[in-house]
């Protein structure tokens, strides 16, 4: 099960960070066929660094994906126990909003 869940996140990352990917490259084509100034030819730099950057996002995300399934899978009780205070604090969180709110 952890894994699935961690496939699928690792998943929805490329997904995001694919749009974002081509968006961008979209846009850098159109501003590269009207590079006539220099806020355009700025525009176009910075559009190609963010590719840049996010195809290096990507590929981190991936690894760091793959070291939490791992270790997910190696220590399953602390995991829990981890998952399970996570929840204690939200819950706690919530009826502390709660009790301000009334």
């Amino acid at each position: 099960m952890t894994q699935s869940v961690v496939n699928q996140i690792a998943e929805d990352i490329d997904d995001v960070f694919d749009e974002v990917v081509k968006s961008l490259k979209k846009m850098t084509r159109h501003l590269g066929e009207d590079t006539g100034d220099a806020l355009s030819n700025t525009a176009v730099a910075l559009s190609r660094s963010t590719v840049d950057l996010i195809e290096s996002a990507k590929a981190q995300s991936k690894s760091l994906a793959t070291k939490a399934g791992k270790e997910i899978r190696e220590h399953p009780a602390e995991t829990a126990a981890i998952a399970a205070a996570a929840v204690a604090l939200i819950g706690l969180a919530i009826s502390q909003r709660k009790q301000k709110a009334d």
